[in-house]
This record gives C-alpha cells, structure tokens and sequence, in this order.
C-alpha cells in the first residue's frame, strides 16, 4: 500500500466514524409513554388546600378536589410514573377529559371511594389527559 492510498482511506476513516457512533447513539428524545393509572379516593373540598403527594389537588373545570392516592401503576413499565407526579405541582393537577368522563368524575357515584383513572400524565403542564375511569375493584381481604 503506498502512502497516498493510505493516506485516503485514513481520510475516508476519520469522515466515516462520526456517523458510525452516532447512528449507535440512544436517541435521548425517546421516553418512555406517560401513561398511568391512579387508584385513590376522590373527595370534594369547598377550597383547595396546599398538598403533596400522595395527596393530589385536582381541577375538573373550575372545582377544586382532592385525590388520595393509594397506588400508582405505570402502564408502560419503564415509565416512573410515581416520580413525575411527585413533580406536580402543589396547586394541582387539572384533569381534562371528554364530556362523558369529567361528568363521570363529578358524580356522586365517583367519590369518597375508590376509584381508578386512566390518562397520559403531563407533570411539568399539571395535566392528566383522562382516557378512562371506573370503581375500582374490591379484592378479596380488603375491606
């Protein structure tokens, strides 16, 4: 191999290896899908308090409530979704929803009880984007 051709491919070698490491690169705007379900008890309260997680304020329209969490599940795995809503802020979580689910939401039937809602969380917004609701099922040995 003379020099000049191994001066060319030396070339072609430093111009190609950029691309090489960064076509392995993780992509860093790739996560995980935020979407979560809360299993807790919805309360009515006249003014909303400061609050904390587990104790969440949230907004359905203009009313204040208040949700005590119980459980927290992740419906994608790698999603922590526990850690983001520890990030919400302390003045609440405003949850938007079709018409049929915040009236589902603001029936009596929905509080003082446990409930599970369903929706893609936006913790830096204070936003659930509610997909479902329901009672949450009793399990045998719990009250």
């Amino acid at each position: 191999m003379t020099l000049r051709s191994f001066a060319l491919l030396s070339v072609l070698l430093l111009l190609a290896a950029p691309s090489w490491l960064r076509a392995q690169d993780v992509n860093p705007d790739v996560y995980p899908a935020p979407l979560i379900r809360l299993i807790g008890v919805l309360e009515k309260v006249e003014k909303p308090q400061v609050a904390t997680f587990p104790v969440l304020n949230v907004w359905l329209g203009d009313k204040p409530q208040v949700f005590r969490v119980a459980r927290v599940e992740s419906v994608i795995p790698a999603y922590p979704a526990e850690d983001h809503l520890r990030e919400v802020s302390s003045l609440g979580l405003r949850l938007l929803a079709e018409d049929d689910l915040l009236a589902a939401l603001q029936s009596p039937e929905m509080h003082d009880r446990p409930i599970v809602i369903e929706g893609w969380l936006r913790p830096s917004a204070g936003v659930l984007r509610v997909q479902s609701v329901k009672v949450a099922e009793e399990s045998p040995g719990r009250p």
